[in-house]
């Protein structure tokens, strides 16, 4: 992760209850919650992973997985 505030910057504007909202508007509208299948929806996916990464709530590093499979099951289960 970034050293120069980046990751600070993101979660301060991410973390209102309005950023919030618009965070949930952008990774829907891009598709994070469907299955892609084209190189266009996969990239805008990948970008979407870039803004989570840089508010410091995803990371491709091993050992993170465990802890965000944790957290999706005390999401609601749809059925």
């Amino acid at each position: 992760m970034a050293k120069d505030g980046t990751v600070d910057y993101y979660r301060q504007c991410f973390a209102t209850a309005h950023g919030r909202m618009t965070l949930t508007n952008m990774l829907t509208e891009a598709g994070f919650f469907k299955h892609n299948k084209t190189y266009e929806e996969l990239a805008v996916e990948n970008f979407m992973k870039t803004i989570l990464t840089k508010t410091g709530l995803f990371y491709g590093s091993k050992g993170f997985e465990n802890a965000y499979v944790d957290k999706l099951f005390e999401l609601p289960c749809k059925g």
